[in-house]
């Protein structure tokens, strides 16, 4: 078994995980891998026939992926892995470290938000938005500029004592060749992680694994100039919604989870930042979101 830490968990695997940060024992979760299984042992054929097929419950889940096989999510506690016969571990660890993850710390009471993080000055901020709509192409722009990175595409958030926070996941961000460049990266040097949308992992050294009170969130949009504008409240908790992982808890009823987005709205401001989609414009975004965590701080001192 080796032993891991991320999410502010321990685990326990089967699988070797490098991107994750070596534990010294505990065991929030165990990741089990039953190589002598198939995929068709556990689902019905209305889902083995689909390219992929995801069904989430609070205490039991499972995520199929035609190419790689199946995951069972069991009550936050435990991942069983049965991979197909032409898999590979690096793209078993793909989705193992995002979607899979997702529904595991959500299964753990967890908000969870599609969202990279960066700490700024001591608070977590966190880009949110669609896929492909820049949020780990921001993160890598503040870690240019000498922040740090609590987590890349997977943000857990607690709310259970008061001040809401997020815990850093694993250090490791995904860039695609334009953006790596973009930020001075030498792409082909960068960790093949097998992304279908030809990602590679650059990774980093974690400064703390300490979760970080929340300053500010902010949804990404395509503008033409760049802007920053706060959302309504009704406004806030339906883009937290939007923004939650797995996606299907959107439409799932889940009142646990809607309620979880509402006490963050209140919580934490939830703002538009609108820019322009060109690379070279990121030190721009830096520099607007610093002026606008500034002129809050400000405001709260007078």
């Amino acid at each position: 078994m080796y032993s891991y830490i991320a999410y502010g968990l321990s685990f326990q695997s089967e699988l070797a995980i490098p991107e994750f940060i070596p534990g010294q024992g505990g065991c929030d979760a165990q990741i089990i891998i039953k190589k002598d299984s198939t995929p068709e042992e556990y689902l019905a054929e209305e889902y083995l026939c689909q390219e992929w097929a995801l069904k989430v419950h609070q205490q039991e889940a499972f995520v199929y992926i035609k190419d790689t096989g199946i995951f069972l999510i069991q009550r936050g506690r435990k991942i069983v892995i049965v991979p197909t016969e032409n898999a590979t571990e690096k793209k078993i660890r793909l989705y193992l470290a995002g979607t899979v993850m997702a529904i595991l710390l959500y299964q753990r009471q967890f908000l969870v938000l599609h969202a990279s993080v960066a700490n700024i000055n001591g608070s977590a901020v966190a880009f949110l938005g669609e896929s492909g709509e820049g949020k780990s192409s921001t993160a890598a722009a503040f870690y240019r500029k000498g922040y740090d990175i609590l987590t890349d595409d997977v943000a857990p958030v607690t709310l259970a004592k008061g001040t809401a926070t997020i815990t850093p996941g694993f250090p490791q961000i995904k860039l695609c060749r334009k953006t790596a460049e973009a930020l001075g990266y030498d792409f082909d040097s960068l960790d093949a992680i097998n992304s279908p949308k030809q990602k590679r992992g650059h990774r980093f050294k974690p400064n703390s694994l300490a979760p970080l009170p929340i300053g500010r969130i902010y949804v990404l949009y395509e503008d033409t100039e760049f802007k920053i504008e706060p959302f309504t409240s009704k406004e806030s908790v339906v883009e937290l919604l939007r923004h939650s992982r797995p996606i299907t808890l959107y439409h799932s009823g889940d009142t646990n989870h809607f309620f979880q987005c509402v006490t963050l709205a209140k919580e934490c401001g939830v703002y538009r930042l609108g820019r322009p989609r060109n690379l070279a414009l990121l030190p721009e975004i830096v520099k607007l979101v610093e002026e606008n965590l500034s002129s809050q701080l400000t405001e709260a001192i007078v």
